[in-house]
């Protein structure tokens, strides 16, 4: 009887099993996530408000090129920019620019976007924000989806005597859908938004408060953010002192005793 004899094939030779197939193909889902990682997302905006209303703002955001050649000519940006700061009153701006920055290559390399401008108004400021929106995105080309994520949705309230701001931030539309499966993917990428107010802080949710309550701060690392908004809020509420309303008490009754004379003089 002849035996069957059964050949080991050597391990060079072997097939590629379908769950070697599996990892690499994992592995080159994992691509654009890398390239992300190598080159983190980073942005940080900051606000002085006086107490008239005027102040100023400077926003610096770092984000990878590859990210940027979605998201507008840069230089585009700028000239927009420009035209806007040219024909709206209120406005001063001080720095302006949009540059590569670092080593460049096919795995890395970042673009940094700086503005800084003074107002007059900080309600003003918005408002003329909003009112060039859509002719910015037509002029630049700019995603309009992409360009809202960054300025989120903002209801400011101001007066003499209180300050109310709400700020939401969603990060869905500018991440690439990758980073929507692997976060982590992130790293510390992170936004930061300072603001330095006039009047104290009576409630807010910033991560951090200056002694005298008139500096908060928020960071959020932007792999906890992925799907879940980043929410700004903060209010003042400074009460009138006792000595102002006693005084606008002493002149409405001077104003009644003043008319009463009038009246019975009549």
């Amino acid at each position: 009887m002849k035996v069957a004899t059964f050949f080991r094939v050597p391990s060079s030779q072997k097939r590629h099993t379908p769950l070697s197939v599996h990892r690499w193909f994992r592995i080159l889902l994992l691509l654009p996530t890398l390239l992300l990682q190598s080159c983190l997302i980073e942005g940080e905006e900051e606000i002085w408000i006086e107490a008239d209303g005027a102040g100023k703002i400077r926003i610096q955001y770092t984000i990878p090129t590859q990210m940027v050649k979605t998201m507008g000519n840069p230089d585009a940006y700028i000239r927009a920019i420009r035209d806007i700061d040219g024909r709206e009153d209120g406005t001063r701006i001080t720095e302006l620019s949009f540059e590569k920055v670092g080593k460049q290559s096919l795995f890395g390399g970042s673009s940094r976007f700086i503005l800084e401008t003074e107002f007059d108004d900080i309600q003003q400021f918005f408002e003329l924000v909003k009112r060039n929106k859509d002719g910015f995105v037509s002029e630049t080309g700019a995603n309009a989806d992409k360009l809202e994520t960054i300025l989120g949705d903002i209801d400011l309230e101001m007066n003499f005597s209180r300050l109310r701001a709400e700020r939401s931030v969603s990060l869905e539309e500018l991440l690439p859908e990758a980073v929507h499966k692997f976060p982590n993917a992130l790293g510390q990428s992170n936004f930061s938004y300072i603001y330095h107010l006039p009047l104290p802080i009576e409630e807010t949710n910033a991560h951090h408060i200056s002694e005298d309550r008139k500096t908060v701060k928020w960071k959020f690392l932007l792999k906890d953010h992925v799907t879940k908004p980043l929410i700004l809020r903060l209010e003042t509420n400074t009460p009138l002192p006792w000595w102002f309303i006693a005084i606008i008490t002493i002149l409405a009754l001077i104003v009644i005793w003043v008319l009463h004379r009038v009246i019975r003089g009549k």
